[in-house]
């Protein structure tokens, strides 16, 4: 009976696209919406240049003008890079985040990611201060050399271990703050909050013990240190380039300038600066070669290639190059890419409107917080509070309002998560208290610090909280789905605000560390069943993700079955879309074959019918 039936839904039905759209998210899919142009550091390995802005990594090679992005989504463990640095002998790149956290990036010989490890050696360190970024890291004979807020960490990726940590190493062993590192043959120089500190390399001093540290003379603060060919280079902030010669207490001027920042890269024996807002390279000889371009706003980072081609990492235009003859920035545009790293800039979850006309209003903690009921036209107005008949709020701290399909107002607080029942005599003076759902037996999200709340089409409810994002059933006593930083691409725990698009199904979701988007299986409905669309498909091997219907009415019958007719999966849809995840009834994954994807409308009035092929 079922194959009969499928058969004749089939033949009697109209068909379905079978395609999706190229580069388009799959359904449970991340995606970046970063600010690539917020360039901080840059390292080549061999043609690809790798480049770290305040929140992203990508890389782009000039070869083939092809540009990559890497994330959470694609194997980091963590977002916002501090610094960067590569040991070409192993085709090692060390990224450290800004929580202290280091992920090993092993590249083959085409500069191609075969592995991602992470190391959390730093950020899960007891006994360390709070700040535990990295200002540098620098390679020398397969250790890396950290320079941090608490000294300098020397680590060997390939041992896994730290060999050695200079901390505590200023004047009388005082704990000073290291922002870079040089070396000379015999010498290493740490740029420190205390002036320039140096050391010697022999394998006989203990450069764990401060009073093996000496200080540099230097004639004013400096912002950064290199040595080229023996001899250091420091930058002055308003003065300019000094040299020092090894046996030689004084400094000598050799590139006067009026920037404020200085920032050395010494590259095929030149010395490369990012000042203010152009870059000079130095030869041995001193001699100057200056680079000026609209385009260089900010240097942050600066290098040469081997053709001595110019690529600049600015923080306002991002990986910049003159190897075409011009400047061009070579940043990838990231979707719906702004100035910052986020595009919910105006916020719709302070005021929304019930299906009574009245105007609900979250105030802020300054006007002392709860929501403000109005009538646009009367002007009269209820001011909802934590005192019971009169709003019952868990708190005055209200930090979101949502209104969903069943005309409920939802609001997220920072002691938990409810709604009101917008009355049509609501500002007639009766009673008002706020419901709350149960979920574990107590009232939703009771113990966090809800920050953002927003309706799907399908009514369901996404919650975000300082510690986590929630997805909740449309009564908000089931949940479906939670994501936090550990265990998702979320850049951070704490949630700023939600913004969900209804005709993509997208969830963007703005943290502290940028913005990313999840693809919910839930858009807003169509009127009809004409423009329906399977994806992926067809599914092929290897494919972890689910299987997407959308262009549907809300609540359409979806049922799958394979040929002989029988039934793999039926579900309701939500809003315009349902998704499968390609279990059939017994858990088991679906196996290679032809399926029959079967739609119908809630009243019956419409039925289509489309394949679905899995590849095995």
């Amino acid at each position: 009976m079922l194959l009969l039936f499928a058969l004749l839904f089939f033949r009697n039905s109209n068909t379905v696209a079978q395609k999706i759209p190229p580069g388009d998210v799959p359904l449970g899919g991340w995606q970046t919406h970063f600010n690539y142009r917020s360039a901080r550091h840059i390292v080549q390995v061999q043609d690809r240049f790798f480049c770290a802005t305040y929140n992203g990594l990508f890389s782009y090679r000039p070869s083939d003008d092809s540009t990559f992005i890497y994330s959470k989504i694609n194997g980091l463990h963590d977002t916002g890079i501090s610094s960067l640095a590569y040991e070409p002998a192993s085709r090692l790149l060390l990224l450290s985040y800004r929580n202290g956290n280091i992920d090993l990036v092993e590249l083959d010989e085409n500069a191609k990611v075969l592995n991602t490890s992470e190391w959390p050696i730093l950020r899960d360190a007891p006994n360390l201060p709070a700040n535990r970024r990295s200002y540098q890291t620098t390679f020398r004979q397969n250790l890396a050399y950290v320079s941090t807020a608490f000294g300098v960490v020397v680590l060997d990726p390939f041992q896994r271990e730290v060999r050695e940590t200079y901390r505590n190493i200023g004047p009388g062993g005082s704990e000073v703050a290291v922002f870079g590192v040089a070396f000379s043959r015999d010498s290493l120089f740490a740029l420190s909050s205390q002036g320039i500190l140096r050391a010697s390399l022999s394998e006989n001093v203990n450069r764990q013990f401060y009073g093996n540290w000496q200080k540099v003379p230097a004639p004013a603060v400096l912002t950064s240190i290199a040595v080229l060919q023996e001899k250091l280079y420091a930058g002055i902030p308003g003065q300019g380039i000094f040299r020092k010669e090894k046996e030689i207490d004084a400094w000598q001027i050799v590139y006067p300038a009026t920037s404020q920042r200085f920032q050395f890269r010494v590259v095929n024996d030149r010395l490369v600066t990012a000042l203010d807002n152009r870059v000079v390279t130095l030869s041995p000889q001193d001699q100057a070669t200056g680079f000026r371009d609209p385009l260089l706003v900010a240097p942050q980072e600066a290098i040469l290639d081997a053709a001595s081609n110019l690529w600049v990492a600015d923080s306002q235009s991002g990986l910049v190059s003159n190897f075409t003859g011009s400047y061009q920035s070579y940043s990838p545009v990231a979707a719906a890419s702004t100035v910052g790293d986020t595009t919910i800039n105006n916020r719709t979850d302070s005021v929304v409107v019930d299906r009574n006309g009245l105007q609900w209003i979250r105030l802020p903690n300054t006007l002392g917080g709860g929501i403000l009921v109005k009538n646009p036209t009367t002007q009269q107005q209820r001011y909802l509070s934590t005192s019971p008949n009169n709003g019952g709020l868990p708190s005055s701290r209200v930090n979101s309002l949502s209104l969903d399909r069943n005309g409920l107002v939802w609001f997220a607080a920072d002691q938990g998560v409810g709604y009101f029942v917008p009355e049509s005599d609501l500002l007639s003076g009766g009673a008002v208290n706020a419901v709350f759902p149960l979920f574990g037996q107590r009232r939703l999200l009771r113990d966090a610090f809800s920050t953002a709340i927003v309706t799907e089409p399908g009514n369901r409810k996404w919650v975000g909280t300082r510690s986590g994002l929630y997805l909740f059933s449309p009564d908000g006593t089931q949940l479906i789905r939670q994501f936090t930083a550990a265990d998702s691409p979320l850049p951070a725990d704490n949630i700023l605000a939600l913004q969900f698009d209804e005709a993509t199904g997208r969830l963007y979701v703005d943290t502290p560390n940028g913005m990313v988007s999840y693809r919910s299986d839930a858009t807003a409905p169509s009127t009809t069943l004409q423009e329906i669309t399977i994806f992926p498909n067809p599914v092929r091997p290897g494919y972890a993700g689910v299987v997407g219907v959308k262009g549907l009415r809300d609540e359409t019958v979806v049922k799958i079955t394979d040929l002989a007719g029988r039934l793999v999966f039926e579900a309701r849809s939500q809003g315009g879309t349902a998704s499968w995840n390609l279990l059939d009834y017994t858990g088991r994954r679906a196996k290679g074959g032809i399926y029959l994807v079967l739609l119908i409308s809630p009243d019956g009035s419409e039925s289509v019918a489309g394949k679905l092929a899995v590849v095995e």
